[in-house]
């Protein structure tokens, strides 16, 4: 009895100790909504839609074995109102661009969005320049700013969602 009991406490005891603290948890808040439509509102990643692109593809500028390296890790879904969007989580080279202290570190990524099209049957390619700016401490990491086409176009908010919406 007294051996059940003495392993009983020792599995409890175990268990709590090999629980984490909850501050060595990293917040990751990464991954961006792009939205890509014209001046009169049209869908333009809606490729069932007449005008739009009939495909998007991601070229990586920061790697440096490859230039305009393909970047996975992008999927286009469809909002509650059916539009579509980009769905970015990573994939891209993070270079460091500045470490402040251990404890605050930036990063960013850049890469050509390449969108085509078919007009007057020959693919026509349309490509612009996105670069994010990551914050890392110890505790979050997250995306803190977006440029597009050199224009800053996205500045995080404190709670907000990472959602960019682009009128070409």
């Amino acid at each position: 009895m007294k051996l059940k009991i003495s392993i009983i406490f020792s599995a409890i005891v175990l268990l709590f100790s090999c629980r984490g603290d909850e501050d060595d948890i990293q917040v990751i808040d990464q991954v961006l909504k792009l939205y890509v439509k014209d001046a009169a509102g049209q869908d333009l990643l809606n490729s069932k839609i007449p005008g739009s692109y009939s495909s998007v593809a991601l070229l990586d500028q920061l790697d440096e074995t490859t230039a305009n390296k393909p970047i996975s890790g992008q999927t286009f879904l469809k909002d509650a109102d059916t539009v579509v969007y980009m769905d970015y989580a990573a994939g891209a080279i993070r270079q460091l661009k500045d470490s402040i202290s251990p404890e605050l570190k930036t990063y960013r990524s850049r890469f050509i969005i390449r969108y085509s099209k078919t007009v007057n049957s020959q693919t026509v390619n349309d490509d612009d320049i996105i670069e994010i700016e990551y914050k890392w401490t110890p505790s979050l990491f997250q995306l803190s700013k977006l440029w597009y086409d050199n224009e800053l176009k996205f500045t995080k908010t404190q709670a907000g969602p990472n959602i960019v919406t682009i009128v070409k």
